[in-house]
């Protein structure tokens, strides 16, 4: 309809987005032919069809109808629409016309093989992913082109709704070659893959993130080691108050609130739990501030899953609308060590089942992980994916504790500030060449992590912000359970195979026989020789204490040996002296 105001000499200008300035085809009935006074709408969602009006005294005689009969229009042209033919045996070819249509509409995106949206979150202010269900996609394709099938009475393509298979088909596909691909949501400038300070928000289709953002108002970075140390300074003024048990927790506070900044940037990155001996320590409120770093909207509290099956079927749909933060609150639990939260912590992605719906989704786990509780913590495999964060009032009474300052509040005024500062001492690190201090390095958290979030606070003067990490490492209980085995076992056995029969053969009270009572494998007193066994399978090659357990094929049955590991060289098994190393076509 533009086009033909324009080929007639008729269009003025823009006047908003879907409203222009026309002359009225009319104009000559106008009193003294005033050519002002006309307007030509778009179609939109309240007028499908498009929208004409002229203020002189004819407005009631002129509309959209007979502006159609004057151009020679068809209501279909006038729509300018795109049209969707229902066609047998075109069903390839009819989902990807509606795909394409869907990905002009700029709004709609896939992510992890699922249709999606953005949307506020009203309870939070917040911006979140939605999965479309059904209905809406429905009703999106509707809005996305015309639909029409062939009439066999008539004659003639008509106009119809979506029809529910092709709708269902579209909605369950497991790819979608023409929607943009979402892997979440930026909350504040964020980094590239090659480390560049993405500061512009909007759709980025390299990162394939949506900054939602307003860049005014985060400030300019400076890249200087004196605007990093001011920068610092107004963040640890921030933690002031916090009753930090040691230096090494306010840096590994700072640590986190590094971590929410920039965790969409990180392919992976630690959890931070936040204890103290007793209620009333300001655990929670220190989450608060932590989570306010990530995005405006705050964390999404879930109670931590009891067990495996809980978890799974829970973390799915926790990180689906892709929060800034999910904190598990108030734990009255262990970090239980679920494989799908040990997953979400040391993997980009997890895939799993769409509860309620046949396909399998993949969903981005850049979101930061906290949590809290009175005297519990990280055990085995999450010793060594949680940081912890220990508060001590040192009073007897914490909760009766008065404090002056509000950073909650300081935050939640000027976000924005604090948050350029995190960037700061990050682009600053980098400005200075990346210094790194001789540290122990830590698996999984060794790359980018280390980078953004534990090097520059080092640089800057802090202690090891990964400190409780380590610690956690070298005394975790099951590392020693399996060292007090190992060193039991060469003492006794020396570099001998043996199958677990002949091991538990003649077996006596003393070292060997301790160590063995405390593994996993009792039941009502008595060892369970199936579950020693999968214990040695999930023990063998690692090493502790200088020693590693070793499994031995023969033709009978599994054999297993304790042998003195020799310092790794090229690969990653650790390697056993030669004599050792060779297989044995029987144990002794």
């Amino acid at each position: 309809m533009v086009s033909a105001f324009k080929h007639r000499k008729l269009y003025k200008r823009l006047l908003a987005p879907g409203r222009h300035d026309v002359i009225c085809p009319w104009v000559s009935e106008h009193t003294d032919q005033r050519d002002t006074g006309t307007a030509y709408f778009e179609p939109s969602e309240e007028y499908p069809d498009g929208g004409f009006v002229c203020q002189h005294s004819h407005k009631d005689t002129y509309h959209l109808r007979e502006l159609l009969d004057h151009f020679g229009l068809t209501k279909q042209e006038a729509r300018n629409r795109p049209t969707i033919r229902i066609v047998s045996g075109e069903i390839p070819a009819i989902l990807a016309a509606a795909e394409r249509q869907l990905a002009k509409r700029e709004d709609l995106y896939h992510a992890g093989n699922v249709i999606v949206t953005v949307r506020k979150d009203h309870a939070t202010g917040d911006m979140q992913v939605v999965p479309l269900s059904e209905p809406a996609l429905t009703l999106a394709l509707s809005k996305a082109a015309d639909w029409e099938k062939f009439d066999g009475r008539s004659k003639e393509w008509k106009r119809c709704d979506p029809p529910p298979r092709h709708v269902s088909l579209l909605y369950k596909a497991q790819e979608y070659p023409f929607l943009p691909e979402l892997r979440g949501l930026a909350r504040q400038p964020y980094f590239d893959d090659k480390g560049h300070l993405v500061t512009d928000p909007g759709y980025n289709p390299k990162t394939l993130r949506l900054g939602i953002f307003p860049a005014d108002r985060f400030a300019a970075i400076e890249k200087t080691k004196q605007a990093a140390e001011q920068a610092l300074t107004s963040l640890r003024e921030l933690l002031a108050e916090f009753h930090f048990a040691g230096e090494v927790d306010e840096a590994a506070t700072l640590a986190a609130i590094l971590t929410a900044v920039v965790r969409p940037s990180l392919p992976v990155a630690p959890a931070f739990h936040v204890s103290a001996p007793s209620s009333g320590s300001g655990k929670s409120y220190l989450c608060e501030v932590i989570a306010l770093f990530a995005g405006p909207g705050g964390a999404v509290r879930v109670s931590y899953p009891r067990t495996s099956e809980e978890a799974t079927k829970s973390m799915l749909s926790v990180l689906m609308p892709n929060p800034p933060v999910v904190e598990f609150d108030d734990m009255d639990c262990d970090w239980l060590p679920h494989g799908a939260i040990n997953r979400m912590l040391t993997s980009s992605r997890i895939t799993d089942r769409v509860l309620g719906v046949s396909k399998v989704a993949t969903v981005g786990t850049q979101t930061l992980v906290l949590g809290s509780g009175n005297n519990v913590g990280p055990i085995k495999d999450m010793l060594r994916r949680v940081v912890t964060i220990r508060l001590n009032s040192r009073t007897e009474v914490p909760g009766t504790i008065t404090y002056k300052g509000n950073p909650v509040a300081a935050l939640k005024k000027e976000r924005e500030r604090y948050v350029s500062a995190a960037l700061t001492i990050v682009e600053a690190w980098k400005a200075t060449g990346c210094p790194k201090t001789n540290v122990p390095s830590i698996a999984s958290y060794g790359g980018e992590w280390a980078d953004y979030c534990r090097h520059p606070l080092i640089w800057l003067g802090l202690a090891d912000p990964a400190t409780s990490l380590l610690e956690q490492m070298k005394t975790d209980p099951d590392a020693d359970n399996l060292r007090r085995l190992l060193e039991a076992w060469h003492e006794t056995h020396g570099d001998r195979t043996l199958t677990i029969r002949r091991l538990l053969t003649d077996l006596y009270e003393g070292d060997l026989f301790d160590a063995l009572m405390e593994l996993p494998v009792i039941d009502r007193g008595q060892m369970n020789r199936s579950k020693l066994g999968h214990y040695f399978k999930r023990s063998q090659d690692r090493v502790v204490g200088g020693l590693v357990l070793q499994k031995v094929e023969n033709a009978e049955r599994n054999a297993w040996r304790v042998v003195k590991a020799l310092p790794q060289s090229t690969g990653d098994m650790p390697l056993a002296s030669a004599d050792v190393r060779a297989e044995l076509s029987a144990p002794p």
